[in-house]
């Protein structure tokens, strides 16, 4: 043994059966083997036992989920309603409208006024229904008169005043009882 004895000594096994030993097979090979199945075993108690008790809450975000589904489909079918509606067009009225009743111009008891003094006496009026196309007003109107004479002299006055433009008789017709039933458009200028 002379002077390079005093170093490490490796023992290196080269045989086919390495771990002979009882300890050396606990330790290298069953009890790894032995620690991944209890951690395998915790997950899985872990994972079923909060599957298990927040059941109620996963049946909770299930029925959210249902509700959202139900509330899409219908934004999709109010979406295609909405597709078929003339925004433009109805923008459009709603702001003539919108600044008629803020402005006041399209006053119900001037306009009655008016009826007041260009009705003959042996007209009645039935029905009165305002229409907007563009800056102007059409007036839509039924009414009933006694004779044929009676009609041309209120759409002769509707004629001549200037709150009234293009009176035009679109239907008439002679009722069982002797009056005549009809129906007057005609344009209605607002302002002063």
């Amino acid at each position: 043994m002379g002077k390079y004895s005093r170093g490490l000594i490796l023992n290196i096994n080269f045989s086919t059966k390495p771990c002979v030993g009882k300890r050396e097979k606990i330790l290298k090979i069953y009890l790894p083997f032995f620690l991944i199945i209890v951690l395998t075993l915790v997950n899985l108690s872990v994972f079923l036992y909060y599957r298990l008790e927040n059941s109620s809450s996963h049946g909770k975000i299930d029925k959210l989920k249902r509700e959202i589904s139900n509330y899409n489909k219908k934004i999709a079918l109010n979406l295609s309603d909405l597709k078929k509606v003339k925004f433009k067009q109805f923008k459009k009225e709603y702001a003539f409208y919108y600044s008629m009743s803020v402005k006041r111009k399209l006053s119900w008891a001037d306009l009655f006024e008016r009826f007041e003094k260009i009705l003959p006496e042996d007209v009645k009026l039935a029905m009165i229904s305002p229409k907007v196309e563009g800056k102007k007003i059409l007036l839509s109107i039924s009414a009933e008169a006694k004779s044929k004479e009676s009609e041309l002299k209120f759409v002769e006055n509707l004629a001549k005043n200037k709150k009234f433009a293009h009176p035009f008789i679109e239907y008439e017709s002679l009722d069982p009882s002797g009056s005549l039933k009809f129906s007057i458009s005609v344009e209605y200028r607002i302002g002063k």
